[in-house]
């Protein structure tokens, strides 16, 4: 482009934002009339409220009616993991008793399993 042809690109450009400044209501008339429809909206907070107690107690029921199926001592609950098989040790009951002091036991058999 020519410096020609950039102003007179400009100049629609200007004449444009004429065009919709004129058109545009100013701020303070959208401002009144957004405070003008506020004012006359009716306030719908008890309808929310009931909503929200609704919402509250379902949830409520739900969590009650869940936790009815659960079992309550969670120590018998047990989970089997597929690879439970790799915390396995071997003579892991050794580990889970305790050893009796004065007699040795000695075992000859020195292969590994």
């Amino acid at each position: 482009m020519t410096e020609h042809d950039d102003h007179d690109l400009e100049q629609r450009f200007h004449a444009q934002r004429r065009v919709e400044s004129a058109v545009a209501p100013s701020f303070r008339a959208t401002l009144s009339a957004a405070r003008a429809r506020l004012a006359t909206t009716p306030r719908r907070r008890p309808l929310g409220l009931v909503a929200a107690a609704v919402v509250i107690a379902s949830v409520a029921i739900a969590v009650l009616v869940i936790r009815r199926n659960l079992p309550n001592d969670l120590a018998t609950v047990r989970l089997k993991a597929p690879t439970d098989f790799l915390l396995a040790l071997p003579n892991e009951e050794l580990l889970r008793t305790v050893p009796e002091l004065g007699r040795v036991t000695i075992t000859l058999d020195r292969r590994t399993p």
